[in-house]
């Protein structure tokens, strides 16, 4: 229920691959972590009363909170999905803001926060560092330094 990932079956897909799903109904997306429908997940799954999946390549295990943002999508309905990888670091950072668990969420946007504030640090460094016009401008006092010198 909590979990970020959904369960499925795609050729291609590199272990713990960020996936974008959308729901070609709608047209509503979400981005999360897919695992692989193994042997070893279906000896699991498939014990009752659950729902028994007989075709693994045309199957998706998809938890609430995922099911919710695709549009409040039933259960054991068919449905139609594009699902395409995501690695990027866009994909990355979607995955993380689209999380079941806050801390997750919360976590990403303190990140980008974080990385906003520190770039603006290093501009604004670098913006002090150019002398001004009005200091450039300015006449040398000569006398102070002559006596004291």
């Amino acid at each position: 229920m909590s979990q970020g990932w959904v369960w499925l079956d795609k050729d291609g897909l590199a272990a713990r691959s960020i996936v974008c799903i959308t729901n070609r109904a709608n047209g509503k997306t979400v981005y999360c972590e897919a695992l692989k429908i193994d042997r070893n997940f279906l000896d699991e799954y498939n014990q009752p009363p659950r729902f028994s999946i007989t075709d693994p390549k045309n199957s998706i295990v998809i938890g609430y909170w995922y099911r919710w943002k695709l549009g409040e999508i039933a259960t054991q309905a068919d449905h139609e999905f594009d699902v395409r990888p995501s690695n990027g670091c866009w994909g990355k950072f979607r995955a993380c803001a689209q999380h079941p668990q806050i801390v997750v969420r919360i976590a990403i946007w303190l990140a980008l926060c974080s990385v906003v504030l520190g770039l603006l640090g290093v501009a604004l460094g670098i913006i002090s560092l150019w002398p001004s016009k009005a200091t450039a401008e300015l006449p040398v006092a000569r006398g102070a330094a002559d006596r004291y010198g």
